[in-house]
């Protein structure tokens, strides 16, 4: 029989799981069909693309 502590931990590890999971649909509702101000999936690749690639260059630049 697990103490109250491995239960306590597993609380708290199955809490952290129903947030990790609540992030992830707030995420993809963003996009969803069903979402009247859904954003595009392409536009915001493309955005995510320029963002990295400013990154890449800018650590590139640090020449270190």
């Amino acid at each position: 029989m697990a103490n109250l502590e491995d239960l306590e931990e597993q609380k708290v590890e199955l809490i952290n799981d129903l947030l990790a999971t609540a992030t992830v649909i707030e995420e993809l509702w963003n996009y969803h069909p069903d979402n009247p101000e859904k954003k595009d999936v392409v536009a915001e690749y493309n955005q995510l693309l320029k963002i990295q690639g400013d990154i890449e260059n800018e650590i590139k630049s640090l020449g270190v």
